[in-house]
């Protein structure tokens, strides 16, 4: 049976982790993760706030998104990971960056339940088989700054175009891109073994 993940409604964002740093810099200009080695730097941060690594974690998403907002573009990267403190919980850490709310690191729990919603897995062997590893990712992470530039040469949107979500899953890897000034995106699958984007014929 399909399962999917759902945020539990009652999980507080404000849980022992949460906090916001300097509020320095310019806003983000770009998707995490269209620079060598950004998204990579954002995950090691995420897994720190949770006290884990990459080597130790079991992931059930990774994803990273971005909206452009003149003046106040927002950026946002998330981490699904097994509870390193208990394995048949599911927990999220976040962080994002906009012009009213920079650099917020947050945690809340997960719960996992069937494609219908109805039934909660909330079991370590009830959802093993949506989670994948650091390893397993690596490829699409590596190679996350040449999928920018290929979706956005295949949209055609030019330089009205941005990256506005890459996201991995245990059995898939999508990237979008929106166009600035109209309600016009388009996702395209990551190739099976990871070096290029799909684009449909």
């Amino acid at each position: 049976m399909e399962k999917t993940l759902f945020k539990n409604t009652l999980a507080i964002f404000a849980l022992a982790l949460s906090f916001t740093s300097c509020n320095t810099g310019p806003v983000p200009e770009d998707i995490v993760g269209d620079v060598p080695g950004e998204l990579q730097g954002k995950i090691g941060e995420l897994l720190g706030q949770a006290g884990t690594d990459s080597a130790k974690v079991e992931f059930a998403e990774i994803s990273s998104m971005f909206t452009y907002r003149p003046g106040d573009n927002f950026a946002n990267v998330e981490v699904k990971i097994v509870s390193p403190e208990d394995k048949d919980k599911m927990v999220q850490y976040g962080w994002s960056d906009m012009k009213d709310r920079r650099n917020m690191y947050e945690k809340s729990d997960l719960t996992v339940s069937t494609a219908l919603g109805s039934d909660l897995v909330d079991t370590y062997d009830g959802y093993k088989d949506m989670l994948f590893t650091y390893g397993d990712a690596r490829k699409y992470l590596d190679n996350l700054p040449a999928y920018c530039k290929e979706a956005l040469e295949a949209s055609g949107y030019k330089d009205k175009g941005y990256v506005s979500s890459f996201s991995i899953s245990v059995d898939d890897a999508v990237i979008s891109v929106k166009h600035k000034d109209a309600n016009l995106f388009k996702t395209y699958r990551i190739s099976e073994d990871g070096s290029h984007i799909v684009v449909p014929e």
